[in-house]
């Protein structure tokens, strides 16, 4: 009988965790730090190539995953793809060094960067979401949230979002950028550049890398880091 695996991807502003697993549970799980130059596909690539490793280290063919499962920052932007179809990428200010004026420093020009269509072309289902409403789903599904119809998680780190679930159904919004309030204004008069060009808004004042510069800042520690 052919085994039939399922790949489920993280995508974050410091790190890319994969999992390869059946029907019975995670067989293997690896990560590294995320890719930031090379071209739009570097970190589809790489992701790629970490769920490689896992099959290998499992003794199974990479032609087993027949599915992945991703969960990464956002937001989301729609696009088409090099062969004109419909297709959604994602526009994360901490990775993309195209976006705004860049204060994290990426050695990139990228405004946006493929996920599902990269992976589209390599297997039969994909399926993405914002991490903050994947998290939500699975804790409603197997974690703290169970039985709770209305419900928020938030995720805290590079990144700021929030997953919502109201009357039982999760908040997707038009893009699937529901919930994701990290760019939403915050100090009118804070001058605190965030990587999408906003001043002021939630990343760049309250982030991982904003409390990491604060910090560096005022107690004159310069090993500070997210």
């Amino acid at each position: 009988m052919k085994q039939h695996l399922i790949a489920g991807i993280d995508v974050g502003g410091t790190k890319v965790a994969v999992t390869v697993a059946n029907a019975t549970g995670i067989l293997h799980k690896l990560q590294a730090p995320v890719v930031t130059t090379g071209p739009k596909t570097a970190i589809a690539q790489q992701a790629w190539n970490l769920i490689a490793q896992a099959c290998e280290a499992i003794a199974a063919p990479l032609s087993a995953v027949q599915a992945v499962g991703i969960s990464t920052c956002s937001p989301f932007v729609d696009v088409q793809d090099a062969a004109g179809r419909k297709t959604r990428e994602v526009s994360a200010p901490n990775l993309c060094g195209g976006m705004g004026n860049n204060p994290y420093q990426l050695q990139n020009d990228w405004t946006s960067f493929p996920l599902v269509s990269f992976f589209t072309d390599k297997v039969p289902r994909v399926v993405m979401q914002n991490d903050a409403v994947a998290t939500l789903q699975a804790e409603r599904t197997f974690g703290a949230a169970r039985g709770s119809d209305d419900c928020v998680y938030a995720t805290w780190s590079t990144g700021i979002g929030f997953g919502l679930c109201v009357d039982g159904a999760l908040l997707g919004g038009k893009r699937g950028n529901a919930g994701h309030a990290g760019h939403s204004y915050f100090a009118e008069n804070d001058t605190s550049t965030c990587g999408c060009g906003n001043e002021g808004d939630m990343e760049a004042m309250l982030s991982g890398h904003a409390l990491a510069r604060e910090w560096r800042i005022r107690s004159g520690d310069a090993s500070a880091t997210t």
